[in-house]
């Protein structure tokens, strides 16, 4: 029997023998009141989706030791908050293979060890929400909505993420294909996904959270453990003298190869103060109007996020952007490239057809105040490719 509880109040647990579901189940005001059968042979804890993010990355070394330092500067270009303030847990990896890396922030990895420590029992892992969704046999992914009325998607063994309500069209029209096979839990999501062009969806009725998940799990994989690194060891695991051995043999291990380690991290700290310095380059090309450049990644960062919820800042930069972002999705078009020049915009997009552009180009003229241009256009690869002028009309 495997013991799975939710490290965030309200605390949801449940107990699966590991095969054919769930044998109880309830919710706890405090996990001290967590009861552990006898028979359980592992207890995990499950950290809440919207917490945890996991990407995918190639990460060029070749030992686990090289791959878990290059982490945080193979991701950091993409990330909104400094690495030292983030946890990196390696879910996955091979040598020249992609791996599966979980990010956390170090103040919710601390606030949960934490509470695990004041437990009476120890636990075997800690994983996000999403991975335990069941993966449906006849779908590549599965999506559901939770109670906290956020979706939960899963995409594969150690792959998921979470969305609101707003993100769900975006993350929808990003994917490779749109006729991906979908197991969806509810019928409003299922009905989205059918309008913006899904061809494969199909409801599964699993519930909204892990304790109803683990019913449609079979044998339960608890892969993808938060666990490791500096936390690992804060931890009380079970076998704890086993592990000291083990930890004992790694460091010596470690310290033979301390020399060549700290020349490969000098190296990746070269590395990433050159990334610094084209991240910097890169703000200032696409934001001309921002005069004081403090932290680009955070700004940048901060600049799309105010693109994708609708919040526009001051300047034309932002208000010809917001244009663009509300009309592409609406098209089904692609935005390939986008300049910005003496107040105008120059956006390339990419379309099934001719007709695409001019729906395009209403979508553009749908806003007040802005006038638009369509400057050429061709077709290419069974594509079309149409470049835009779009710019304020003075009242």
């Amino acid at each position: 029997m495997i013991v799975f509880f939710a490290i965030e109040p309200p605390h949801l647990w449940a107990v699966s023998d590991g095969k054919n579901g769930v044998v109880q189940r309830g919710t706890l005001e405090s996990l001290s009141s967590l009861e552990i059968p006898k028979g359980a042979t592992k207890i995990v804890a499950v950290a809440p989706a919207t917490d945890v993010l996991i990407r995918t990355v190639s990460i060029p070394a070749r030992s686990r030791s090289k791959a878990f330092a290059a982490i945080p500067y193979a991701l950091e270009d993409s990330l909104a908050s400094e690495v030292e303030q983030l946890h990196f847990a390696l879910l996955d990896w091979h040598p020249g293979a992609e791996a599966k890396v979980a990010v956390v922030a170090r103040s919710k990895m601390d606030q949960w060890v934490q509470v695990l420590d004041e437990q009476a029992f120890t636990v075997d892992g800690l994983i996000p929400e999403y991975l335990l969704l069941p993966l449906h046999p006849q779908a590549g992914l599965t999506v559901a909505r939770t109670a906290a009325d956020m979706i939960c998607i899963r995409n594969g063994l150690l792959e998921g993420l979470v969305l609101d309500n707003y993100a769900l069209e975006f993350w929808w029209r990003d994917l490779d294909r749109l006729d991906t096979s979908v197991a969806c839990q509810d019928v409003g999501i299922a009905r989205q996904l059918v309008n913006w062009g899904g061809t494969m969806v199909r409801e599964w009725n699993i519930g909204n959270d892990f304790t109803e998940w683990l019913n449609y799990s079979g044998d339960v994989d608890i892969d993808g453990d938060l666990l490791q690194g500096r936390y690992k060891s804060k931890h009380r695991r079970r076998g704890l003298n086993n592990y000291m051995i083990a930890a004992t043999v790694v460091a010596v291990a470690l310290g033979v190869r301390l020399i060549a380690d700290a020349y490969e991290y000098l190296s990746l700290a070269s590395q990433a103060q050159s990334l610094d310095r084209r991240i910097s380059e890169t703000f200032r090309n696409t934001f001309p109007d921002v005069t004081r450049i403090v932290n680009p990644k955070l700004q940048m960062e901060q600049k799309i996020k105010q693109l994708q919820t609708g919040i526009v800042g001051e300047g034309e930069f932002q208000s010809l952007l917001s244009t663009v972002a509300r009309a592409v999705p609406a098209t089904q078009a692609q935005v390939t490239e986008v300049s910005f020049r003496s107040n105008s915009m120059i956006v390339t997009c990419v379309t099934k057809d001719f007709a695409g552009l001019d729906r395009l180009k209403e979508a553009f003229a749908k806003d007040p105040g802005f006038q638009v241009e369509l400057l050429s256009s061709g077709s290419r690869d069974n594509r079309v490719s149409g470049r835009f002028k779009i710019e304020r009309v003075e009242a």
